[in-house]
């Protein structure tokens, strides 16, 4: 049998390589659990921003189709803003849930 100072010594570079190893994927503070976290953190990042993004280009869209033209604009402040002409009455029906 070996003895435990025997083994260590004649070992050192696995042991040394294993503890080197398991202390980098789990202790240190850019271990593989962190930069697997700060992946996954970006990966839904981009995903967020390419959303965004098609948003802003809809928004973008909307507000040149309705500055474009005064009647598209005017109908749009009539039905969101309930905006009138001062000869006007606007009456607002709600449905009930």
């Amino acid at each position: 049998m070996l003895n435990p100072l025997k083994y260590i010594t004649q070992y050192k570079f696995a042991l040394t390589v294993g503890l080197f190893s398991l202390w980098m994927l789990f202790v240190d503070d850019n271990s593989a659990l962190f930069i697997y976290k700060q992946y996954n953190e970006l990966k839904d990042l981009k995903a967020q921003e390419r959303f965004l993004k098609t948003e802003i280009d809809d928004m973008n869209r909307q507000k040149e189709d309705l500055f474009s033209d005064d009647d598209k604009l005017e109908r749009y402040a009539r039905e969101l803003y309930y905006f009138k002409k001062d000869n006007e009455d606007v009456y607002v029906i709600e449905k009930e849930d």
